[in-house]
């Protein structure tokens, strides 16, 4: 089945036609390994039988990288941001293929295995990846704190705060469409690029398959121009980015229920007066501890959906199901009367300790539970308020974009392999 669909694809070639396959490469100083790199490419190119074009994106070569690629029949491009990502995203946009390859130039991954990732695409898939970790890897082709430790923990943390599989996103060997390329809209410029690009086909929805791969040592006689840590850092930091769950709801919710749960009970006892949770004992002084886990609470979820509608809005640029929802059921008016009801709950609870203290003949009261409470829901209001005019602004915003894209290709595998 898998044959014939790849061989109807194969067939009636015009060999005058537009590239369908790009095989892209960022190149930095690799005069030493781009013939071999290129070689390779245009292999591949030859085993899937389709037009096909090798994009070198040079990012300031001082080795004469640039005149050995075009002497070797590949396509320059230059770039004159530097950074890994500035590289891939100038040479993938100048690409005229609709599927497109993408791999390191230092003769780490072997070109001719890209026919595998295109042959996914061919069968409908968005996204391949080649694994790495799934595949085989040379010795001495990866440091052991980069095969143990940093891809490992960062494919964990991928696959936990978004809807994936990935096996190992720190391959550098992928293949996608160029219009998935596109929906993804990607931005960095360094290394970081590899993990937004993941991230984004996550969110994003799109269909994503892997197919093992061998990692082979580098041909380089010099530095990789990869930092472990640094990098690594940026790719932690932009995972972390698009997931308002883990980062914001989650904690703040679980605050907010802790702190309004024990402002409850302690406004349901007279001032002064203990309140007991088995064994625990908890007086007047703990509504200060409930007060800051309320507001940190509260503020984290505000957060966390304006970050998530930011990111859906300056990021991403389209709309998604559940925040269609969300911005159908809430409008400025009902957050302006939500805020209103906070701050005039508040003011009662404000007017009721001034209420005793005026009977005390303004002697010494013991009103703290009540005057704290007061506190929180005149700030929460506030919170509320002001937050609620950043929101209308990003919906208006939000209305404008495009709705989820509808990858209407159904890939005739029902699993990776």
């Amino acid at each position: 089945m898998v044959n014939n669909i790849l061989e109807t694809n194969r067939s009636f070639i015009d060999p005058n036609a537009e590239p369908e396959v790009s095989i892209v490469m960022p190149c930095l100083n690799e005069s030493k390994t781009l013939p071999v790199c290129i070689r390779k490419a245009q292999e591949a190119i030859a085993q899937l039988r389709i037009p096909g074009e090798v994009v070198i994106a040079d990012n300031g070569s001082t080795d004469g990288s640039q005149d050995l690629a075009r002497s070797l029949g590949a396509r320059v491009v230059d770039v004159p941001v530097r950074g890994y990502g500035a590289a891939l995203r100038w040479g993938i946009q100048a690409a005229k293929g609709r599927y497109i390859v993408m791999g390191d130039s230092d003769d780490s991954y072997d070109f001719r295995e890209a026919v595998h990732l295109v042959e996914k695409l061919m069968l409908g898939y968005n996204f391949c990846i080649g694994s790495r970790l799934r595949g085989r890897i040379m010795p001495g082709a990866m440091p052991w704190k980069n095969r143990h430790l940093g891809t490992p923990v960062l494919t964990w943390l991928v696959n936990l705060l978004y809807p994936a599989k990935f096996s190992d996103v720190n391959s550098g060997m992928r293949a996608f469409t160029k219009n998935a390329f596109n929906r993804m809209k990607l931005e960095s410029d360094g290394m970081e690029f590899a993990s937004e690009m993941l991230v984004k086909a996550a969110v994003l929805g799109l269909r994503v398959t892997e197919v093992p791969i061998t990692l082979h040592k580098d041909g380089r006689d010099r530095a990789p121009h990869l930092r472990p840590w640094a990098d690594g850092w940026r790719h932690l930091k932009y995972i972390l980015l698009f997931a308002p769950k883990y980062i914001y709801w989650l904690p703040g919710a679980l605050l907010f229920l802790v702190g309004a749960l024990l402002t409850l009970v302690l406004n349901l006892s007279p001032s002064g007066e203990f309140v007991y949770f088995g064994n625990l004992r908890f007086n007047d002084h703990w509504i200060v501890v409930a007060a800051l886990s309320c507001l940190l609470g509260y503020e984290l979820i505000l957060t966390g959906i304006l970050a998530h509608l930011y990111m859906l809005t300056h990021r991403l640029q389209q709309r998604s199901h559940r925040m269609d929802k969300l911005v159908n059921s809430i409008n400025i008016e009902r957050i302006i009367l939500l805020a209103a009801a906070m701050i005039i709950g508040g003011l009662i609870f404000e007017f009721s300790v001034i209420e005793v203290w005026l009977k005390s003949n303004f002697g010494p009261i013991s009103g703290i539970r009540a005057a704290v409470t007061g506190m929180v829901l005149i700030l929460m209001g506030a919170q509320t308020l002001f937050s609620g005019f950043f929101y209308a602004v990003l919906v208006d915003k939000y209305g404008k974009q495009s709705p989820p894209p509808d990858w209407s290709v159904t890939p005739t595998e029902s699993k990776p392999s």
